[in-house]
């Protein structure tokens, strides 16, 4: 077993209670907390924090004092796991009724979440408003937007770097300092410290490479000796039918459309919102999706049952884009260098979103700019399907991209080839679309369980 070459602090005061509210056996626990009680006397001993490394060494001392049989020796690192698997779930819990003010940190980071953790929900704009210039992270910014990254992403690695600019603020170094071994040592706090999932620890992993290797010019070496978070095999939350019906019956208006929508051609919530008015094609029965997930563009049939009610919609979005002409009101966001090839085309009708916002807004990539019409924001979207997930009394995780996952797993059910589904969805591998095999209604009618055979 590798040896780490730094060290992962954990910090869990609340372990018994946690201990004693877990689903474990009661022989189980009381196992547990024998052999946690004496990893932290010999952490108190040799005046050491709580940490993978002297764990290892506290098991590797204690076999080689007491030589212990394998089941004990088991034991002891069952234990360990369970304390430092749980320990971010439960590590300075805090009164959930807390308010929060989101910038208390030195406008620095963010929120406190309800269990000590720290949320970082900076956006650029916010960034530039409230913190001061950075040169590295302008830098940053520069060079993604040079490189065509989507804003989103940009949200995303600027709260990284914030989280990896605290993070060595602790050992009194700053981001002109970051290196390859520090990113490494975040990686690592991620997943031991924080719990956090594979796919968040790959993300800020994506923002650190690009980090040191476009702004700082690193020549990167192996990334092979960080603690990994712990892969989960993960099952898509489904619809079935029934609950598609009730879900659209509590919607109306502009929302039940956007449903009705993105569960008829499988959209991301981004490409829903983004959609303009050329992109639907009623006569042809069409939907085009520009510049999706990976700047790629797709087509999808569109379901015949929406075509009336597209047709009535838009009589009253051309009401909204008459209005902003006749108010003189700068044209809609045109991606790219659009904006000067086709210098009318953003007030143009065909160029109009299609679900455009109520008001006129600020672009938040460039403050500067006069207000414009933007489009419906998916925060107000995805407000409304969970208000209607509740009211229709589904007990299932909602969010807006269950109705992906909800299509792609009907289309399976439906006899649709898994390489259409494919295409449909924009998945560059087919593997990604396999995962709704998994949760398909007709994969268990021939497999009955036993309690059914009695």
């Amino acid at each position: 077993m590798s040896t780490f070459r730094f060290m992962i602090t954990v910090s869990f005061p609340n372990w018994s209670d946690a201990l004693s509210e877990s689903d474990l056996p009661e022989k189980t626990r009381k196992s547990f907390e024998i052999s946690i009680k004496w990893y932290l006397g010999f952490l108190a001993s040799k005046g050491v924090p709580a940490t993978v490394e002297s764990a290892r060494e506290f098991i590797e001392s204690t076999a080689r004092a007491r030589k212990p049989e394998e089941w004990m020796l088991e034991q002891w690192r069952a234990a360990l796991n369970w304390f430092f698997r749980h320990a971010p779930h439960r590590r300075n819990r805090r009164d959930r009724a807390a308010k929060d003010d989101g910038w208390d940190h030195g406008q620095a980071g963010g929120a406190d979440e309800a269990d000590g953790r720290q949320s970082y929900p900076v956006t650029v704009r916010q960034y530039q408003e409230r913190v001061e210039s950075e040169p590295l992270i302008e830098e940053t910014v520069r060079l993604m937007r040079v490189r065509h990254l989507a804003y989103r992403t940009e949200e995303a690695y600027i709260g990284w770097l914030r989280r990896m600019d605290r993070f060595v603020a602790v050992k009194g170094m700053s981001l002109e300092e970051f290196g390859q071994d520090d990113l490494k040592a975040f990686l690592s706090h991620l997943a031991v410290e924080e719990g956090v999932s594979a796919a968040t620890q790959r993300q800020a992993l994506n923002s650190g490479v690009f980090f040191l290797r476009e702004v700082r010019k690193f020549e990167l070496g192996d990334f092979s000796d960080f603690v990994a978070a712990n892969p989960r095999k993960y099952y898509p939350v489904v619809y079935s039918k029934g609950e598609i019906q009730r879900l659209l019956e509590k919607l109306s208006g502009q929302w039940q459309l956007m449903a009705r929508l993105q569960y008829g051609c499988g959209l991301r919530i981004s490409e829903l919102c983004r959609l303009r008015v050329k992109d639907v094609d009623i006569d042809r029965g069409k939907l085009f999706i520009r510049a999706g997930k990976g700047d790629k563009d797709r087509v999808v049939p569109l379901p015949r049952s929406i075509m009336d009610d597209w047709r009535l919609h838009l009589e009253g979005v051309r009401k909204v884009h008459e209005a902003d002409r006749r108010k003189g009101a700068p044209g809609v966001f045109m991606p790219d260098a659009l904006d000067r090839k086709m210098s009318k085309a953003a007030a143009s009708w065909e160029w109009f979103w299609a679900f455009p916002a109520n008001d006129l807004s600020v672009d938040p990539r460039n403050k500067d700019a006069p207000p414009r019409r933007h489009h419906a924001l998916p925060k107000v979207y995805q407000r409304s399907l969970t208000r209607a997930a509740r009211e229709a009394d589904i007990p299932k995780r909602s969010n807006s991209h269950v109705l992906r996952h909800s299509y792609a797993t009907h289309l399976l059910e439906n006899g649709v080839n898994i390489r259409t589904v494919q295409e449909f969805l924009g998945h560059q591998c087919v593997e990604t679309t396999m995962i709704y095999l998994h949760v398909m209604e007709d994969q268990t009618l021939d497999c009955l369980s036993p309690l059914d055979r009695l």
